[in-house]
């Protein structure tokens, strides 16, 4: 085998620290966002936010100037002063500096230290900080309220410790008992006849093990007057699975009852909500502070960054005064402040640049979607993610960065930026229509249609057609499934 050496030209991609701070900034969504800010404030004591508030522009609280021309003014060093920092890099480790910067760095901690032990630390936050009652906690409550003894109290504490976060006990009686001390000798006779009586606590419906039994304890807190009852339970305890099916006519077989007193029941049952631990979840997981808000300006919808969610960072400047003005520092310390400016700059810079980017998407994708903001869904226009990289020049990837995990305000609520890209739909002109807009038609007809004989999907696609729209049975089906609708025998109404 021959030895040889070869001379090769090659382009290579390479994505410097910088770019790739910058990129992993644009991808996180505002909570981790905030993480990730309050950690770099935490590692780099040259970096702070900005003292004075920011206050919110006049365009987005109330109407935009009209000077603005609904062009979105990228938050960037040209367009904002306070961005602009001192060039210190050039600052050589050996520099002759005067100034003491221990004892500066040390007076302004002291000052700060001290203003925090003023009356404002005396107060605690965490007083402030409401919490949604748990159902466990719900339970436990009235469980210390009753006349119980220690013994039936411990086996009803075990109990509600195994129901599920809707109130179900899903596991068997006997599984409950081998949770308890062996040494007590509780069977499990012991356990059902507790079981009996947690099933009268508050929510009703509490302790079922499936859902028969909790419709049955939902329909006996009812006076024996209500019309309907008895046949409701009777319903519920032999034949729920003919009611799930929509066969009314079965039904009606398999019970000597009139048809008022099984209309009468049906209505009963209908109207129970078994979902009876759902009004001890919180949502305040849930809340979503939105990264953009959108409003018109004139006859055009323009979009803005939510300065609610923008944070607003600059360099520690004492830092700064202290290398400018002159200090004695041995070289580990100096190239602690440089290396420190130097990345303070630069996560600085990657998240203006990330709400400069976030704003041209944004901006772009509500020019396109202005019918949706008029109209609603059924105005929604076909776009990908193509689209809008090759109007703004960037890449695809960086438009699925810049939208995942990110919402938009609007008078028509929040939606997250991923919700306005959607495939076409060819319409009879020869146009399309995007994905969106058909599933908001479907929805429109199904929610108009009679109950007593609802549309099945052939007839709407043959109703879409009509309307310009040409969709097939299979496609209606994914929409509607998608929307988790039911097929037409379950849309059904046993009412009539």
């Amino acid at each position: 085998m021959k030895q040889a050496l070869h001379l090769k030209l090659s382009q290579q991609l390479t994505l410097t620290p910088q770019l790739k701070q910058s990129l992993r900034l644009l991808q996180l969504p505002s909570l981790d966002l905030e993480q990730e800010i309050q950690q770099a404030l935490d590692n780099n004591p040259l970096l702070e936010r900005e003292e004075t508030s920011y206050s919110e522009p006049e365009e987005i609280k109330t109407v935009q100037n009209a000077e603005d021309n609904g062009i979105p003014q990228p938050v960037s060093e040209a367009a904002d002063p306070t961005y602009e920092l001192d060039q210190t890099d050039h600052l050589a480790p050996e520099q002759d500096l005067s100034a003491n910067w221990e004892e500066s760095f040390e007076s302004r901690r002291t000052t700060i230290d001290s203003s925090i032990q003023g009356t404002a630390r005396e107060t605690e936050f965490t007083q402030f900080v409401t919490r949604t009652e748990s159902l466990f906690e719900h339970l436990e409550w009235q469980i210390k309220m009753t006349a119980l003894t220690e013994r039936d109290k411990a086996i009803a504490s075990t109990i509600i410790r195994c129901l599920d976060d809707d109130g179900y006990l899903e596991i068997p009686i006997e599984s409950v008992a081998e949770l308890l001390p062996a040494a007590a000798e509780i069977e499990s006779d012991e356990v059902n006849a507790v079981l009996s009586l947690i099933k009268t606590l508050e929510p009703t419906g509490v302790g079922a093990r499936n859902l028969q039994e909790r419709l049955v304890l939902l329909l006996r807190q009812y006076q024996e007057s209500e019309p309907g009852l008895t046949a409701a339970i009777d319903i519920v305890e032999n034949h729920l699975d003919l009611v799930g099916a929509r066969n009314l006519s079965k039904l009606k077989k398999s019970l000597e009852f009139s048809d008022s007193e099984i209309s009468d029941a049906l209505t009963l049952i209908t109207s129970l909500n078994p979902r009876i631990g759902a009004s001890f979840t919180s949502d305040s997981e849930n809340y979503i502070t939105p990264d953009v808000v959108v409003k018109k300006v004139g006859d055009k919808w323009t979009a803005r960054i939510n300065p609610d969610n923008q944070a607003r960072l600059r360099v520690n400047q004492s830092y700064v005064d202290l290398l400018k003005k002159g200090a004695k520092l041995d070289k580990e310390s100096n190239d602690y402040i440089q290396h420190n400016l130097v990345e303070a700059k630069n996560f600085i810079k990657g998240l203006m640049s990330r709400y400069d980017t976030l704003l041209l998407v944004a901006q772009c994708i509500v020019e396109r979607q202005q019918a949706f903001f008029e109209e609603g869904e059924t105005g929604m226009q076909p776009m990908v993610l193509h689209d809008i990289a090759t109007e703004l020049e960037m890449h695809e990837s960086t438009i699925s960065r810049a939208t995942a995990g990110k919402y938009l305000l609007s008078p028509r609520g929040v939606f997250e930026l991923k919700y306005f890209f959607s495939s076409a739909v060819a319409t009879a002109d020869g146009a399309t229509s995007s994905s969106t807009a058909i599933r908001s038609l479907i929805k429109q007809m199904i929610d108009a249609e009679s109950k007593a004989k609802p549309l099945s999907d052939s007839k709407i696609a043959k109703e879409l057609e009509e309307k310009g729209h040409i969709v097939a049975r299979r496609t209606v089906a994914k929409y509607r499934e998608s929307m988790r609708i039911a097929p037409s025998s379950q849309r059904k109404s046993l009412l009539g």
